[in-house]
C-alpha cells in the first residue's frame, strides 16, 4: 500500500493497531513537494524501522489516538485481504531508545491504532511553547504522547468488544455536556441567537435575563451555626455526657430541700461544662473550614467588556447571558464558559481547572472533540495571560464547568476521619457498657434492694448512683487527653511545615494507604530552568556551563547571548524576572552564568548590543527572532530560538564545539534530531537556537530606536533575511523534581504507601516526571499510565489491578475534574484510605471526598485551600511524608494514653460502685470526685505518653487495616480491665479497708 500526498491534498489512511510498518520521510529539495512512503508488513509482530532523513527532523515511534474514520472500510478490506485479526489498540509497547551516535534505522515495537498522515514539519513546540511529543503528524493537537518507560493497560476484558477512543471521548463529553466548540462559528450563531458582530439587542439581554437568572453560583447554604454547634456536642461521649447530666438534674429535683441536693446540681453543672468546652473546641476546628462557600464567590470576576446592539461597553459579570460577545483581555478572568470566534495570540491560564502546567493558546477553530483539550473554548474562572479574544457566551453561573464543580462540591459529603470512627465506636461500646450496668442496677433495686432493705437506697439516691455508674464507665480524662495529644504533635508539625486543619487529619494521613498527588509544585520545583544542552554534537549540562566548565566554548557564549538578546523577558524594580516562562528561564540561565552582577550583566549587554527589530514569538510561527546592533563594531547579529525543527528550517551550516561553521549534513541532523527525541522523551521543553552575522547591505531599511520594533512578521524585511542561519545548539528546559521528592517517594514505598500521579499534563511529560520522582520506574515494563480519555471505559477488573496495594505505582494524565473525583471513589470502594493532594479549582470535589484533602498553601487556589484539612506550607511533598510518620505516631501514642487511663479512669471506678449497690459498702468516691480526679490528676501524667518517641520500625509497617486493627480492641480491653483494672481495683480496696480500719469499722461491718 503506498500513499503520497502534496500540500494541495491531504490523503488519510486507517492503519490497524497490529501491522508492522516501513515508514520513510523525505523531501526532493523543496518544501512544496513531499512524499511519504507507507508500506504495510504482513508480519505484525516486526517492529517499526524508522530512517531519519535530512528532510524530516524528526522520524520517531509514537502512539496515536483515532482520529479519522473517512476510509475505515477501505482499510478494513485491506486487512481482511492480509488475514490480519483485530487486536487491543491500548497497549503501548516499549520502544527501544537508539544510540545517538548510530546511523542504522530505529527498530521500535509500537502499535498504531488510527494514523493520519499530514504532509507537514513535524513540530516539536505546541502553540504555548510547550514540547509535542506527538510531533504534531495532524494539525490537530494529539492526546497521546509516546514514552520509553509507558505501558498502557488493558481497558476491558479480552472477550469484550473493542471500545474505540472516541466513544470514550464521546463518554467525556456526555459528562461536561459541551458541543460548542465541534460547531462553526455560523452554527454557534445560529445556536445561541445571536448577531456576532453586534451582539445581543437590549431587548434579548431581558428576556434571557428573566429565563436564565444572574450569572452567579448558587452557592449551597450550610447548616446554621448553632446547629453545627449543638452536634458538636453530641459527638464521642457527649451523649453519654448530657444523659448523666440530666439524671442529676432529675435527682436535683426529686431530692429538693434535702441534704445533699445541691451536691446533684453541681454534679450536673459540672458534667454540662465538661461538655460544653469538648463541643466548643470540636466546633472551633470545624468552623475553621467551612468558609469554602465564600471562598468560591471570589472566583467570579467582577466586570468584562461585552458587545451588545453594536456597541462595546464594560457590563456587570452578573448580567452576562448566553449568547453575549464578551471580549477577553490580557489580565482578565474569563467571566463565563466563552466559544472564542476570534483570538490575537491569546492564551489563558487553565492550570487551576485542568492542572495543565503552562498557558494553552486560544484559537477560533475546534482542536479537539474533548472540550478540555480543544483551544476554541475558555473555561469560567481561568485566567487570559496573554494576548486578546472574542467569544460568544455559551454557559452562565452554575451552568458553566465551575458551577458544575461547585456542585460537585456541594453534593460531597466529607468522609469522617478514620480517628473519628474508632472513637465512635469506643464510645458507642462503653455506652452499652454503662446502661446495661445501669440497667441491671434499677432491676436488682426494684426487684431486691427495695424490698430487702428499703431505707438503703431511696429514689433519689438511685438515680445518683446510676449516674455514678456512667461517669464511671466513663474514661472523662481520654477526650481531653486526645484531643491536647492531637494538638501537640499538630503544633510539631506546623514546625515540618504542614498545617493541619482539622485535628482527626493528622491520624488519617499516618493511616493512608493510597497518596494521589498532583506534579506541578508538588513533586517539581513549580518554575522552569534550562537543564541540558545539545551543542557540538555532545550533550552538556546547564549546571556545567553555570559552574564554567564552558566558560571559553564560542558556542557556549553565542547561546548566552541569544538567551539574554533574543527575549522578551525583563526585569522589574525588584530585579524580578517577568515574562514567558521559557524566556524568564533562559534569562535566569544568562544571569546565573555571570561571573559578576547579573542584572548588571543584563543591562550591559543589552546595553552594548542594541534591539533594532524583532518578530515576537507567536504560536503561528513557534519561533521569535531579533536584530541587533554591536555598538562598539557595529556588527550586525540576527538570533532566533523557537521549535527545533522550525530553526532547522532556516539553517544550512552549524557552528561546532571549537567555534569554526560548517555545513549542516544529513549525518548531523539525524543527531539533532535523536538529541530532540532524548531530551523531549525526559519531558522537557526543547528549543533551537541559531544565529547570523550580517552585513548592513543586506537590510533594505534601518530602524531608529525611536520607531520601535515590528511587532507583525508578515512584511517585515526580516522575513527575508532569515535563511542561511548558523545552528548552535538545542536548548532543554524543565520543571526540575525536588531534590527531597525522591527520597521521600522511596520512603513511601518502604512504608507500603502506593503513590499515584494524578495530573492534566500529558502523559509524556508526566511519564518522564514520574521516572525523575521514583513513581515510575525508568526499567520496569510494569508501570501503568492511563490516559484520562479512558477512565471511563475501565472495567472493575481494570481497577482492582490498578489500584490494588499491591500492584506498582501508576500516573493518570489528562485528567478531568470528574476523573480525580471517580479515582478517589474507586480507591475508596476498594478499602482504601485515600489523601488527595491538589492545587486548583478542579481538584476541590476530589478533596472533598477524600479522607483526607491536602492542599498547597502557597500558590494555588483558595477553594482548594478551603476544602482541604491540611495545608503544605512549602509545596513540598517531601513535608506531607514526614507528617504520614506523626500520624502513625499519633495513633500509637493514642493508643498507651488509653491503656493509662482506662484501667484508673473506668474499671476501677466502677468497681467501687458495684461494691455499694450489692454489698452496701459506703461510696468512697463520688460522682463528683470521680470527674475532678479524672480531669485534673490523669489528664497530666497521660500526656507524657504523648512524647514517647515513634518506634524505629514505624515506618517500614504497612499501614494500619482500618476494618481489622481498631484503636481499641479486644486484646487492649483485655490488657486494661482483667490486668491492670483489676490490680489497682484490688490496691484501691486494700487502702480503703486500712483506713475503715483505723476508724474501727472491720469489712464485715460494712455490709449493708
Amino acid at each position: 500500500m503506498m500513499l503520497s500526498s502534496d500540500d494541495s491534498q491531504e490523503d488519510t489512511r486507517v492503519l490497524d493497531s497490529e501491522v508492522g510498518l516501513d515508514i520513510s520521510h523525505s523531501l526532493d529539495g523543496s518544501s512544496d513537494a513531499e512524499s511519504l512512503q507507507i508500506s504495510v508488513d504482513q508480519n505484525p509482530s516486526e517492529h517499526f524501522p524508522v530512517t531519519p532523513s535530512r528532510s524530516s527532523t524528526m522520524a520517531l515511534p509514537l502512539t496515536y489516538r483515532i482520529r479519522s474514520q473517512q476510509v475505515e472500510s477501505a482499510f478494513t478490506q485491506e486487512k481482511q485481504r492480509m488475514g490480519t485479526p483485530p487486536k487491543s489498540p491500548l497497549r503501548l509497547g516499549s520502544p527501544i531508545m537508539p544510540n545517538s551516535a548510530s546511523t542504522t534505522p530505529m527498530h521500535l515495537p509500537i502499535e498504531l491504532t488510527d494514523l493520519r498522515f499530514t504532509p507537514r514539519r513535524l513540530d516539536f513546540m505546541g502553540g504555548a511553547g510547550l514540547p509535542d511529543p506527538t510531533l504534531g503528524l495532524v494539525d490537530e493537537p494529539q492526546t497521546e504522547e509516546p514514552c520509553l518507560t509507558e505501558t498502557h493497560i488493558p481497558t476491558r476484558k479480552t472477550n469484550d468488544a473493542p471500545l474505540p477512543t472516541h466513544q470514550s471521548r464521546q463518554i467525556l463529553h456526555k459528562m461536561v455536556e459541551i458541543d460548542a466548540h465541534l460547531l462553526t462559528a455560523e452554527e454557534v450563531q445560529l445556536k445561541f441567537e445571536t448577531d456576532l458582530e453586534r451582539g445581543l439587542s437590549v431587548a434579548q439581554v431581558r428576556v434571557r435575563q428573566q429565563r436564565e437568572g444572574q450569572n452567579m453560583l448558587a452557592l449551597k447554604q450550610g447548616r446554621h451555626p448553632l446547629f453545627n454547634y449543638f452536634m458538636s456536642m453530641m459527638e464521642g461521649f457527649g451523649p453519654l455526657l448530657w444523659g448523666s447530666a440530666v439524671l442529676c438534674f432529675i435527682a436535683y429535683a426529686v431530692a429538693f430541700n434535702q441534704p445533699g441536693d445541691t451536691y446533684n446540681l453541681a454534679l450536673g453543672i459540672l458534667l454540662v461544662v465538661v461538655n460544653i468546652l469538648m463541643g466548643s473546641f470540636g466546633y472551633y476546628q470545624e468552623r475553621k473550614s467551612s468558609k469554602l462557600m465564600d471562598v468560591l464567590k471570589q472566583v467570579i470576576p467582577a466586570a468584562c467588556v461585552v458587545t451588545r446592539d453594536g456597541a462595546d461597553f464594560e457590563a456587570d459579570t452578573k448580567d452576562l447571558v448566553s449568547g453575549d460577545i464578551v471580549h477577553l483581555l490580557t489580565g482578565t478572568k474569563v467571566p463565563a464558559d466563552v466559544r472564542v470566534i476570534s483570538s490575537n495570540d491569546a492564551k489563558v491560564d487553565n492550570s487551576l481547572l485542568t492542572g495543565e502546567s503552562e498557558p494553552q493558546p486560544l484559537s477560533a477553530t475546534c482542536t479537539d472533540q474533548n472540550p478540555f483539550e480543544t483551544r476554541n473554548l475558555a473555561f469560567f474562572g481561568t485566567m487570559i495571560v496573554e494576548g486578546s479574544a472574542t467569544g460568544v457566551v455559551i454557559a452562565t453561573a452554575n451552568r458553566t464547568v465551575t458551577g458544575r464543580l461547585v456542585a460537585l462540591v456541594n453534593d460531597s459529603k466529607p468522609k469522617p476521619a478514620p480517628l473519628q470512627l474508632e472513637i465512635n465506636a469506643f464510645a458507642r461500646v462503653i455506652v452499652v457498657m454503662a446502661l446495661t450496668i445501669g440497667v441491671v442496677i434499677v432491676i436488682s433495686w426494684a426487684a431486691w434492694l427495695r424490698t430487702s432493705y428499703p431505707g438503703f437506697l431511696s429514689v433519689a439516691a438511685l438515680l445518683v448512683t446510676v449516674v455514678s455508674v456512667m461517669v464511671a464507665c466513663l474514661p472523662d480524662g481520654m477526650p481531653l487527653s486526645v484531643i491536647v495529644t492531637m494538638t501537640l504533635i499538630a503544633k510539631h508539625m506546623l514546625g515540618l511545615k504542614v498545617l493541619v486543619k482539622t485535628l482527626p487529619a493528622i491520624e488519617t494521613l499516618g493511616s493512608s494507604t493510597v497518596i494521589l498527588t498532583d506534579k506541578t509544585g508538588t513533586l517539581t520545583e513549580n518554575h522552569m530552568r534550562a537543564s541540558n544542552l545539545y551543542l557540538g554534537g555532545e550533550f552538556i549540562t546547564a549546571k556545567s556551563v553555570v559552574d564554567g566548565d564552558h566558560a571559553n566554548d564560542p558556542v557556549v557564549k553565542q547561546v548566552q547571548l541569544v538567551s539574554v538578546l533574543c527575549s522578551s523577558a525583563v526585569l522589574d524594580a525588584h530585579e524580578n524576572v517577568i515574562g514567558d516562562a521559557s524566556e524568564t528561564a533562559l534569562l535566569k540561565f544568562y544571569m546565573d552564568c555571570s561571573t559578576g552582577d547579573g542584572v548588571a550583566d543584563v543591562e550591559q549587554a543589552r546595553k552594548q548590543f542594541r534591539k533594532v527589530d524583532e518578530i515576537p514569538f507567536s504560536s503561528k510561527n513557534k519561533w521569535q527572532v531579533s536584530l541587533h546592533v554591536d555598538e562598539a563594531t557595529q556588527e550586525q547579529h540576527l538570533l532566533m530560538k523557537g521549535a527545533p525543527e522550525r530553526v532547522l528550517d532556516r539553517c544550512t551550516h552549524i557552528m561546532n564545539k571549537e567555534g569554526a561553521i560548517v555545513p549542516l549534513d544529513s549525518f548531523q541532523l539525524d543527531q539533532i534530531s535523536r538529541a530532540i527525541y532524548e531530551l523531549a522523551n525526559k519531558g522537557e521543553r526543547v528549543l533551537g537556537m541559531c544565529s547570523r552575522l550580517m552585513h548592513s547591505s543586506e537590510l533594505s531599511y534601518r530602524h531608529s530606536p525611536s520607531e520601535g520594533t515590528s511587532t507583525s512578521p508578515d512584511h517585515n524585511p526580516l522575513m527575508e533575511q532569515m535563511s542561511a542561519m548558523i545552528f548552535l545548539a538545542l536548548v532543554s528546559l524543565s520543571d526540575p523534581v525536588r531534590a527531597s521528592v525522591p527520597p521521600a517517594i522511596a520512603m513511601c514505598t518502604m512504608a507500603s504507601i502506593r503513590v499515584i500521579m494524578v495530573t492534566g499534563d500529558h502523559a509524556a511529560t508526566a511519564s518522564a516526571i514520574a521516572v525523575q520522582a521514583g513513581i515510575l520506574s525508568s526499567s520496569s515494563a510494569d508501570n501503568m499510565v492511563v490516559q484520562g480519555v479512558d477512565i471511563p471505559t475501565l472495567s472493575d477488573d481494570d481497577w482492582a489491578r490498578i489500584l490494588s496495594r499491591d500492584s506498582p505505582n501508576a500516573v493518570f494524565a489528562r485528567t478531568t475534574p470528574l476523573d480525580k473525583l471517580l479515582i478517589v471513589q474507586k480507591a475508596q470502594a476498594l478499602g482504601h484510605t485515600v489523601t488527595m493532594l491538589g492545587d486548583g479549582v478542579n481538584d476541590a470535589p476530589a478533596l472533598k471526598e477524600a479522607h483526607l484533602g491536602v492542599a498547597m498553601g502557597t500558590g494555588g487556589s483558595d477553594v482548594a485551600r478551603e476544602a482541604a484539612g491540611m495545608l503544605l506550607m512549602d509545596n513540598n511533598f517531601a513535608s506531607l511524608i514526614r507528617g504520614v510518620e506523626q500520624g502513625r505516631l499519633l495513633f500509637e501514642n493514642i493508643k498507651k494514653v488509653i491503656i493509662y487511663l482506662l484501667p484508673a479512669g473506668s474499671f476501677s471506678e466502677i468497681t467501687p460502685v458495684i461494691a455499694n449497690i450489692f454489698f452496701g459498702f459506703p461510696l468512697p468516691l463520688s460522682s463528683f470526685l470521680m470527674i475532678v480526679i479524672c480531669l485534673c490528676t490523669d489528664v497530666l501524667p497521660s500526656l507524657s505518653l504523648v512524647y514517647e518517641p515513634g518506634e524505629s520500625d514505624i515506618m517500614r509497617r504497612r499501614p494500619r487495616e482500618a476494618k481489622t486493627e481498631r484503636l481499641v480492641d479486644l486484646r487492649l480491653v483485655l490488657s486494661a480491665y482483667l490486668y491492670g483494672g483489676v490490680l489497682e481495683s484490688i490496691v484501691g480496696f486494700l487502702n480503703y479497708f486500712l483506713v475503715m480500719a483505723h476508724y474501727g469499722l472491720a469489712p464485715g461491718d460494712l455490709v449493708f
